[in-house]
């Protein structure tokens, strides 16, 4: 069941929350307790009904935190109902913010972006933005200016400005230009468009749906999804650094011939698996 769990520096970001999510999250040792955004694409079962069970279980790890959820307004209430019935008493908030084109959500780390996917429910793909990182720090221009090595090069290293003999200096007078954080897109269950293309420009990692094989192309017409070469496609339109496909039909025994079609058009392509682990390096400047 989809449920992506992005994680730098103590922030989570998960792309949907199929069942038994709570149990994959336990036993990679992610953490209940952390600083959490879910990111719902739509509300068909297999991308949401794994959230009622990861609200209560994060209850009962007492978390404390407030847990930031994006998605279709009709989630929230279906998550008002559901936890009425069920009763299931919540040891934090819960903010909800219903998606829209456009920026969705700042969090600390990521700016969080989303547009219209192409399903046969209302959908959504998102785009993770990692704020950029402070340019290259130059000790040389650092030690001209008089600025003793130590906590004062450390706060510049992080892009914040120092005092030095009562002149306030500033990141960018010993350092290079702001570089580019690390772009993770995620599409959902949707078919391949232009706009998710440009939407998914120069990703560092695109996850994509990759429902059927090539020659299941009408397949995936009727039932609004994609296959491993329109994936592939899209990826290579974007520009994107890697591609890992996911969502495969049960219909196939092994998907390494999907991943093989997948690549004779976008050579960087993995196909996703259950705790499958993927490091996301910072792009080259």
């Amino acid at each position: 069941m989809p449920a992506i769990a992005i994680q730098r520096e103590g922030e989570v970001v998960l792309f949907d929350c199929g069942e038994g999510a709570q149990r994959r999250i336990l036993s990679e040792g992610i953490g209940l307790n952390k600083d959490t955004t879910v990111l719902i694409t739509h509300l068909h079962g297999d991308h949401v009904t794994g959230l009622l069970g990861l609200l209560q279980t994060m209850s009962l790890a007492q978390r404390r935190k407030p847990l930031r959820i994006v998605g279709p307004r009709k989630l929230k209430d279906w998550l008002k109902a559901t936890s009425e019935i069920l009763e299931i008493g919540l040891t934090f908030e819960v903010e909800f913010f219903p998606v829209r084109q456009g920026v969705v959500l700042r969090t600390k780390g990521f700016v969080i972006r989303a547009t219209h996917a192409l399903h046969s429910a209302e959908a959504h793909s998102y785009l993770i933005e990692e704020r950029g990182r402070p340019g290259v720090f130059y000790p040389k221009k650092a030690k001209r200016l008089g600025i003793p090595e130590g906590k004062l090069w450390s706060r510049l290293q992080k892009g914040r400005s120092v005092l030095v003999g009562g002149r306030s200096v500033s990141p960018r007078e010993v350092s290079g230009p702001v570089r580019p954080g690390r772009r993770v897109g995620y599409s959902g269950d949707t078919r391949p468009s232009s706009r998710l293309s440009r939407f998914f420009s120069r990703c560092d990692l695109l996850i994509f749906d990759s429902t059927f094989a090539g020659r299941d192309r009408q397949k995936a017409v009727e039932r609004r999804h994609s296959t491993c070469v329109e994936a592939a496609e899209v990826a290579k339109k974007a520009h994107a650094r890697k591609l890992a496909l996911t969502h495969f039909s049960a219909r196939y025994a092994s998907v390494t011939p999907l991943l093989k079609e997948a690549r004779a058009v976008f050579q960087e392509t993995v196909a996703a698996a259950d705790g499958m682990k993927v490091s996301v390096p910072y792009p080259e400047t």
